[in-house]
């Protein structure tokens, strides 16, 4: 019994050895990704939409959460971001713009902010952007490929963003939609995802909207609209008809 105990330690004592040496060998930087949420790209991929922001809003910052191995230094350390060209349909200050990177001192996470710019053409197409971290004398290696939670294998050090400001018709609008807001049109659609912050209302599933809510929805479209109208010439669909919530 002695014996095993001690062949037991003998093996802890060189496992936490072997590890510790590991860890504070590598020095390298990867993505967290979300992989509680589902991406139709998979869970490397970030979907982002400007339809449910306030016309004013010609840009946004999509954050991407990274985190390192090794030890935390007691200084910043640049982190190395690139566009794979190849896998990118944005184009760099008319789609997005990229930022200077770092890890900050003592930290061992942070995120790195994206520019996404709200470009006219992001009205007709999705875009997607592609990147991946690089290797640098602060963070030289990169991480291995990972079996994530989707059974699928991910190197961690790329990521893509899909971004567009293109309305979608909700299918439910002429069967039950239109007893809250009316007639469709893409016009009034986004002036509707401005106000309330969304572009979608399930009507069956587990994430339906009662009767109750589309009412409240309503209401509250209504009364911007009439405050909209109150300082500004009437607003006017795509085909020139008056917009109206009944």
């Amino acid at each position: 019994m002695k014996k095993l105990l001690t062949l037991l330690v003998v093996l802890t004592a060189c496992s936490k050895a072997e590890i510790s040496e590991s860890y504070t060998g590598q020095q390298s930087v990867y993505f967290i990704y979300n992989t509680n949420a589902i991406y139709s790209g998979g869970i490397d991929s970030v979907n982002y939409t400007f339809v449910e922001k306030n016309s004013t809003v010609t840009q946004d910052t999509v954050w991407l959460p990274v985190r390192i191995t090794g030890n935390a230094a007691d200084h910043d350390r640049a982190i190395d971001l690139a566009v794979v060209t190849g896998k990118t349909t944005a184009v760099k200050d008319v789609h997005y713009k990229l930022l200077n990177y770092h890890m900050p001192g003592n930290s061992f996470a942070t995120s790195l902010g994206i520019v996404l710019l709200r470009d006219a053409s992001l009205r007709d197409t999705s875009l997607v952007l592609s990147l991946r971290l690089q290797p640098n004398a602060q963070f030289p290696e990169l991480m291995k490929d990972t079996l994530m939670g989707d059974g699928t294998y991910y190197s961690r050090s790329q990521v893509r963003i899909v971004f567009t400001d293109r309305l979608t018709k909700p299918g439910n609008w002429d069967t039950y939609l239109v007893n809250f807001f009316g007639v469709y049109s893409e016009v009034k659609l986004r002036f509707i995802a401005s106000v309330l912050g969304i572009s979608t209302f399930p009507s069956s599933g587990a994430g339906a909207l009662s009767y109750p809510t589309l009412q409240y929805y309503q209401n509250t479209v209504r009364n911007a609209l009439l405050e909209y109208n109150g300082g500004n010439p009437p607003l006017t669909d795509e085909n020139g008809n008056p917009v109206v919530i009944p």
